[in-house]
């Protein structure tokens, strides 16, 4: 009697070609790195530029130095996270050559997604680098405080002996309507009255000199929060963009990674040596 052999098909589907350890530790890496980058340009004066000026080297620092900075780190975090994962993933050998290459990108893909993700969570609990550059760049609530403050003492300003001296509430009462004018309803006009009358009493001018101080103080006050929306909008713009560019980063390293770990190769900077 023949003996019956009973051969098992494999199950399509049955295993995942997603090799997650692979995609976590090329994660792990590109956020470790990028938190080390930012600081070390934060370190540097990279993020300390504040839009809350009267002169324009905000804008062209925000707008050349941070996001050029940004872009190198992001390149250099995410291809390295990419290349890690699709290097120390196990080969597939039911996978055509083009099939195995989609499948290396998609892990570095994989690890740009996880590292963004997690950029995002350290943000939100207020220990990554990145939400600190981005926030002492397109000027915090603090700065918005800093620059209010600094507008009431030039209202209370005196030359003559004549003044009063405004109290700490009168000062902190006067700082919050101009924190209100930097807002689209602005200021009504019973607050600039108001505001006029006080620095008419405090500071000996006439009623005129202190509406025409008062009015230029909620200009400066206007133009500063609109310098900072414009460049708030920009940033926004520009850290689209380069997460995006990270992407495709991600994605081309992984796939540099997976071809090195079929080839045997070992990458040293432009040069490659084989057989290790």
């Amino acid at each position: 009697m023949a003996e019956i052999v009973t051969r098992s098909t494999p199950q399509v589907g049955a295993q995942s070609y997603v090799e997650w350890g692979a995609v976590f530790a090329g994660a792990t890496v590109a956020l470790a790195v990028s938190l080390v980058l930012l600081s070390f340009g934060a370190a540097i004066g990279l993020s300390s530029v504040s839009p809350w000026t009267t002169t324009t080297t905000g804008l062209k620092a925000v707008g050349v130095g941070a996001a050029f900075w940004m872009l190198l780190v992001t390149i250099w975090s995410f291809a390295l996270g990419g290349y890690l994962a699709g290097r120390m993933r196990h080969r597939w050998s039911d996978a055509t050559l083009p099939e195995m290459r989609f499948r290396d990108s998609a892990h570095g893909l994989l690890v740009w997604a996880v590292a963004i993700i997690g950029a995002a969570a350290l943000a939100t609990a207020g220990v990554s680098a990145v939400g600190k550059s981005l926030g002492a760049a397109i000027g915090s609530a603090a700065s918005a405080a800093d620059q209010a403050t600094a507008t009431t003492d030039l209202l209370f300003r005196s030359s003559s002996a004549t003044g009063t001296p405004a109290t700490a509430d009168t000062r902190s009462e006067v700082s919050r309507i101009l924190l209100r004018s930097a807002g689209s309803a602005g200021v009504s006009t019973a607050d600039r009255t108001y505001l006029a009358q006080l620095v008419a009493s405090r500071t000996g001018l006439s009623q005129v000199d202190a509406e025409k101080r008062v009015t230029e103080a909620l200009d400066q006050m206007k133009a500063a929060a609109d310098r900072a929306r414009k460049i708030g909008i920009v940033l926004g713009f520009l850290t689209a963009s380069i997460l995006l560019i990270g992407g495709v980063s991600a994605w081309w390293a992984a796939n540099v990674g997976g071809k090195h770990r079929e080839e045997g190769t070992v990458w040293h900077g432009l040069s490659e040596i084989k057989g290790f």
